[in-house]
Formats: C-alpha cells, structure tokens, sequence
C-alpha cells in the first residue's frame, strides 16, 4: 500500500458534493497558470526582494517558462510521481515555481520553514523519504548548507542550495535549473487535483511531528475561504510578512494570487516590518496577512514615520490570539479594519470575520465558516453560557490525513466524519466562534474550574500596564496534581500588581474563579516562528520553581 495509502480521502459522494458547491473542480493550479498566461500574460505574478533589494520580477508568461525549466530540472534528477521534493527555504523567487513545477512532473511538495534546525529537518527529510532538497547558501549568520548535509539521510538523493553550493558539496542550483537546459517533461506526468501535492509537518509541540497531507483541491477550498468573504480580485496585491512554507504563508502568498490572476510581493527577510510597510507604499498593497506580533511592530515603526498605505483596503491576522487594543490601534493609525482568521494546517482558513461584520469584531470574535467548512462546539449542556466545549470541523478544506500515521488521524475523526481540532472555543453571538485557548493549555483549579486560557488573556491585554500576557498552570501546594494559574506579563510601562490586576478582572466583571494567583514578570514571551507562545518553557520554569520550594 505504501505511505500515501494511509490517506483518508473523502468518498465519491462527497466528493461529488464538493464539486458541485464549486470547493473542489476538475481543474488545478497549473491550468490556473495557463489561464493567465493567456488572459494577462505580462501582467507581474511575482515581484520578489532579497534583503532590500529587487531580485525578480516574474510575469505570468516568464512563471509559466520557469516552472518547466524547473520541472525539466527536477526530473533529471530522478524525481517522478509520488516521490518528495523538500523545500527547506525562505521567501525566495524560486519558491512558487517550485510548488508548481512539482505537480507538473506528478510530486509532492514538502515545506519546511527555515526556523527549524537540524534535528526537525532530518526528521521530515526521513520520515517523508524525500529524494531532493532545496535550500539557500546561509540566511543571515547561518550556513543552511551545512545544516542540510547534516542532516541529510542516506535516503536523500540530492542536495540543492541556491547561492555557493560549493561550499557544502551540494549541487548549484543556478547552474542545473536555469542555466542547463533539460528535455521537457510530458503532459500526463501532472497531478491531479485530488492527488496528494503537499506534505506539511506540524511543529510537534504536543507530540511527534505529524506529516499533513493536502490535494490541490483541499488547497483551492482553502484559498476560497478567504478570496471569496474577502472580495479578492484581479486586481489585488498580495504581501504576507511571513514565511510562505507553512499553511497560511503558502496558501495566501503563493496558491491565492495564482488562483485570482493578482500579484504577490515578497521577502525573503520577514522579520523586517519596515521595509514590508515600505513595500506596501512602494507598490500600492491592497491585502495583506500578518500575524498579531507584526501588526504590533507595525503600529510602533509607522508611528514614528508614517507612509502611505491608503491602498491597503484590509489586514488579516491568524496564526495567534489577536489582542483587542491592536484592533482599535491598527484603526487609529492606519484607518484599517483587521479580519480574524482561524485555521489549523489540517484544513487552511476555517473561520474569517468579514466586512459585515461590526467595527473592531476581530476582538471578540475568529469569524464564521465559509459553506466549504462546518464547525460544531461539542461543549457540556447546562454550564455556563456561552458554553466552552471541543472545537469539531469538517468540510472541503480538511486534509487527506496524515502520512504513514493512519491510527493517530482516525483518533481525531468521530463516525461522521468530525474532525476535533484540539481546540476549544464558545460561540460568539453572531454565527460565529471565539477560540478560548487549546486543551492541552487549559488550566485545571482543584475545585474542578478549567480556565480557557486565551478568553482571560484577551481581558488582561486590555489592562493599560500589560503589553503581553500569558496563563500558565503551576501546581497547587495543597492539591499536587490540581493547579494555580500564573499571569506571566510583559509589562508596558510600570509592572503591575497582582492587586491591580484582580482590580482589572473585577471591573471587566471576570469570574473569580479565574483570575491568576500571582504575577510573573518577563522582558519577553518564548514564541514560535509564528508569533505563538510557547508555554511548556513557561510552565517548566514554574514547576522547577515549584519543586525548589518543596
């Protein structure tokens, strides 16, 4: 059966469903390409920069020439229909041709984000059996190079670094993918738009890394939830200041511009906030995608010298809790509204706020599904209102499974086929959900009370004294295996209480029961390379704390 016949594919009823609600379609992303190329062929689908420098301007027409020339290379290489390519690289111009280059010559495309070190991408390169990676000479300081003939496994047929290849005994991408000239591959060696295409490995924070397997039609649902609520057109610009090899990077900068004939403006450094809003000037953005720690940055650079970013009609957040006072500041200074997304790399955007929604409902709310995805909050009847409960989705943008880890899918799935997330979350009031926190993350008092730990944060943040926040359980002296709850604060300005803040929780009119036992101080929260808290380093420094006193 092999790896790729662990999937869990949807039947042919419900495939057919899709299909006829116009989530799934005969077609995929290559005829997407050869639409434009017909329809706009000098209009520009990519314009690229390395460090502040332009490096590339890809109209459709040259993309079109470009993924060949790259699908030629690759299957010189040996590559063929179901084997990997692993693209272990940062926003670079070569990157969307080369998602699209694999499924013209029938492979799947692994992603892996430069934040990852040698352990994590030995484990992908190995459990995937990737037969080639591509990667860049050094980013900054680092000689990724290196780190990929560190971890390459006997398995891995070939090393690819774009800049000095030399320099790690790999082979140069410049000299075997644009500059030789290979024989052109045949028509029928292109996926299908239910085939798997993408391989994306999940961080691994609650487990073992689990390897997430999309089509492109899983994918085009994906880009629909949020292209269609959004109004997305033609004639938009697209800018994500984040990496594009994970779901929401990808799918928002290189597979939505691609689906709507627009244009995409990328970075290879997107930590860089300013230069992105000088992108966003230079080029008259219309849409962008930043997670709630860029939207931060943002406010604080353009403040101290504004540009011109009238063209940007929204900005959409995701990847992490949105924070209520960056709402109204993200209106005060750049007179935006900001969209709340959620989503999980097991389905692409699942939720979106949208225009109808009321001024500022980002902080009260992750948005509405799209008819491509239902949610159901399995929550207990007869607590509180709103009741919390196990977020459970399904629908047209929910992944094929996860690879070679048929059981641990299955485990997620209940006899019709709901999918549970992980997370927990409360309806918001309109049709709407509000996530409350993961249930890993959840917060166990010895009365019983569990405490979502983002509903509580997103009060706290408002707090004038309070910049960032996390809750983290640490256990309760007079019950071990029960919990307290820690306020870990970056604080803005003067520290503040734990006095001040009980003041706070009290005037917002939040349960007792859920205000923090005491406050910790830091100058900075661990946190992802999407923005999110990590809060087992917290929770460990609490629990050694803990046993030290004992």
């Amino acid at each position: 059966m092999g790896l790729w016949g662990t999937l869990v594919t949807p039947g042919r009823e419900q495939a057919d469903a899709y299909r006829t609600a116009g989530w799934w379609r005969d077609e995929t992303f290559l005829d997407d390409l050869l639409a434009a190329v017909r329809l706009r062929p000098e209009h520009p689908a990519i314009i690229a920069y390395e460090g502040r420098d332009r490096a590339r301007t890809l109209t459709y027409a040259e993309l079109a020439d470009v993924v060949e020339r790259f699908a030629a290379a690759l299957a010189a290489l040996g590559v063929g229909r179901g084997d990997v390519v692993a693209l272990y690289m940062p926003n670079r111009w070569q990157l969307t041709p080369l998602f699209l280059a694999c499924h013209r010559i029938g492979a799947v495309t692994s992603p892996v984000m430069p934040a990852l070190d040698v352990r994590e991408l030995a484990y992908v390169l190995t459990e995937s059996g990737a037969k080639v990676c591509v990667t860049v000479d050094r980013i900054g300081e680092t000689d990724y190079g290196a780190r990929l003939a560190e971890a390459a496994p006997k398995t891995l047929a070939h090393r690819v670094v774009v800049g000095d290849a030399a320099a790690s005994g790999a082979l140069d991408f410049e000299e075997f993918f644009v500059r030789t000239d290979h024989p052109p591959v045949a028509q029928a060696a292109r996926l299908g738009p239910d085939d798997p295409s993408l391989l994306l490995y999940t961080s691994g924070t609650t487990g073992r890394m689990k390897g997430v397997v999309h089509s492109q039609n899983t994918l085009h649902a994906a880009v629909l939830a949020v292209s269609r609520p959004h109004r997305l057109t033609a004639g938009d610009i697209i800018s994500i200041p984040a990496f594009a090899t994970h779901m929401a990077g990808l799918t928002y900068a290189c597979y939505m511009p691609l689906l709507l004939h627009a244009t995409c403006v990328t970075q290879s450094d997107h930590l860089d906030v300013e230069f992105f809003l000088d992108l966003l000037a230079e080029h008259r953005v219309t849409w962008a995608y930043a997670a709630p720690a860029r939207l931060a940055e943002m406010l604080e650079i353009q403040r101290g010298q504004p540009r011109d970013t009238s063209a940007v009609v929204q900005v959409v957040s995701g990847s992490a809790p949105i924070q209520p006072r960056l709402i109204s500041e993200m209106r005060e200074v750049f007179d935006l509204p900001v969209r709340a997304l959620w989503g999980m790399t097991e389905n692409g955007a699942v939720t979106v706020t949208r225009d109808d929604d009321p001024e500022g409902w980002a902080a009260h709310s992750d948005g509405r599904a799209e008819p491509s995805m239902e949610v159901r909050i399995d929550a207990r009847p007869g607590g509180p209102e709103p009741a919390v409960g196990r977020l459970l989705v399904r629908g047209a943008s929910q992944c094929l499974g996860y690879l070679g880890q048929r059981e641990v899918y299955e485990a997620c799935l209940d006899a019709d086929g709901w999918f549970d997330t992980g997370d927990l979350a409360r309806d918001d009031g309109r049709g709407g959900i509000r996530i409350t926190g993961r249930r890993v993350d959840q917060i166990n008092r010895a009365n019983g009370q569990k405490i979502a730990t983002l509903e509580v944060e997103s009060v706290l943040t408002r707090h004038p004294n309070i910049r960032e926040v996390a809750l983290v359980g640490y256990p309760d002296p007079q019950l071990p295996r029960a919990e307290l709850v820690c306020a870990v604060v970056v604080a803005d300005g003067e520290p503040p209480t734990l006095e001040s803040v009980h003041a706070h929780l009290a005037a917002e009119k939040t349960a007792r029961v859920l205000w923090p036992d005491r406050v910790q101080f830091v100058w900075e929260l661990p946190k992802n390379s999407l923005g999110k808290v990590l809060r087992h380093p917290l929770r460990e420094r609490l629990e050694i704390e803990y046993a030290a006193r004992r």
